[in-house]
């Protein structure tokens, strides 16, 4: 207090045109009649502001939407029971969190040249700048943590995922507690408050007296590189997992799931007819007599019981989205970490503050990205299961053949089984979220 003090008295002899002179010099404008009270934009800025308006508008825009509609979908569709749509929700909602508040503020203060904001947010900017950021973070690494752990051992009990989600925006709140103490603010109007042309105007830089350094490079270790390291590892043990599993365990059979859509849509009896029809079919069947059909009946009862919990193709595509997702986060946001660190080496002068300027609304605007790619490749990711079949119903594009098969056997070995010129033939799509069968013209 006696340094601030004293600090004061001497500024209180100062003349107001040395002082003006001086806070122009620590502001870098030069243009004293300026009311410093009021933003001005940046002279660098000055022509292409609107454009850059429009790409941060436009940011902002799609990712709003796109993650509003990943969160409606997951939530309607309930989803988020299973635990990694609940991860995914929980990244949703910190994009949301980035788009609506931490974006436009960010624009603005990259920007603007003189600081307006008050003393609140000069010391919490930064604090709400990361915690969004860190806890899409932890949420990657719970994410790839459970599913290695689901991979490895499928009847394991899975991560709780809400307590995992809530411990994520906690724990990211944890590390930004040290920011307001490497922020320093410095009211000038308190400091002389005979000089009118500063009242209420504030300095907002970083405390010269703490090292910084440090810390920013513990952030980039901790919450940046060792992240993307662990999670890259648990995906390739992931995959690897999944490469050893056979997709074709056993029988399947789409007479079941037709028999199960018929129930919910036209009641049990519906159902119990169609099925009927089928064992009609089969015992009608020169090729298969009534003891072949109850081969193959218990087969299917078999592979009821004996069904693996892991559904390998649907799990190696929910991978491969799962793998782009973060490796396009990481990606993005690689340029603005490894600026902030540069940046600890590079003096920032008047004469390159307007290359720091460009280089960081692109950097921030890059880092940002994955808030509209992450919802996109969800919409994609969605549409390449159940969606794409109605979406061919209603352009009225769905095969003939597929609409009239009755019966879907792919065995162990991909070998088709005919019944009166019906052959399945084993793809992706049959073991995901939709079934498929052709049927071809019966062989002489």
């Amino acid at each position: 207090m006696s340094r601030v003090e004293n600090g004061t008295n001497q500024m209180d002899h100062m003349p107001p045109d040395i002082w003006e002179i001086l806070q122009s010099l620590i502001l870098g404008i030069n243009e004293t009649d300026l009311d410093l009270r009021k933003p001005h934009l940046k002279t660098v800025f000055t022509y292409s502001y609107p454009y850059i308006i429009f790409f941060y508008g436009a940011l902002i825009c799609v990712g709003v939407i796109g993650n509003v509609y990943m969160c409606g979908y997951i939530v309607n569709k309930k989803l988020y029971k299973d635990e990694t749509y609940s991860f995914l929700l929980n990244n949703a909602i910190s994009d949301i969190v980035k788009c609506v508040i931490v974006l436009p503020l960010s624009l603005y203060v990259l920007l603007i040249r003189n600081w307006v904001l008050g003393e609140l947010l000069c010391s919490f900017l930064p604090m709400i700048q990361d915690i969004p950021q860190h806890t899409s973070t932890l949420t990657f690494i719970l994410l790839a943590w459970d599913r290695y752990r689901y991979i490895k051992k499928p009847l394991r009990p899975r991560l709780p995922a809400f307590v995992c989600n809530v411990g994520t925006w906690l724990t990211s709140g944890c590390l930004v507690l040290p920011y307001p103490m490497y922020i320093m603010y410095i009211d000038l109007g308190q400091v002389y408050p005979k000089l009118e042309a500063v009242q209420g105007v504030g300095l907002c830089t970083v405390n010269l007296l703490d090292d910084i350094k440090e810390y920013t490079r513990g952030i980039f270790i901790i919450m940046y590189a060792a992240p993307l390291t662990t999670i890259s590892c648990l995906f390739i043990r992931v995959s690897r997992e999944l490469s050893k599993q056979n997709p074709a365990a056993a029988i399947k059979f789409e007479a079941r799931a037709k028999e199960n859509k018929t129930r919910i849509q036209d009641g049990s009896q519906s159902g119990n007819v169609e099925v009927q029809s089928i064992r009609t079919d089969y015992d009608r069947s020169s090729q298969y007599s009534r003891g072949s059909f109850r081969d193959l009946d218990t087969a299917r009862t078999l592979y009821e019981f004996r069904e693996p919990d892991l559904n390998v193709i649907k799990e190696r595509r929910t991978q491969k989205f799962l793998v782009t997702i973060v490796v396009l986060y990481g990606i993005s946001l690689c340029p603005l970490m490894v600026m902030k660190i540069a940046r600890l080496a590079i003096v920032e002068t008047y004469e390159n503050m307007g290359y720091f300027d460009v280089v960081y609304i692109i950097f921030v605007w890059v880092a940002f990205l994955p808030a509209c790619s992450t919802p996109l490749l969800f919409i994609t990711w969605k549409l390449n299961s159940s969606s794409v079949e109605r979406i061919r119903g209603y352009l009225r594009l769905s095969s003939r053949k597929m609409r009239h098969s009755s019966e879907t056997v792919t065995t162990l070995t991909g070998t088709p089984a005919s019944n009166q010129g019906k052959r399945c033939q084993y793809t992706e799509e049959a073991f995901s979220d939709t079934n498929s069968c052709q049927q071809d013209l019966p062989s002489t």
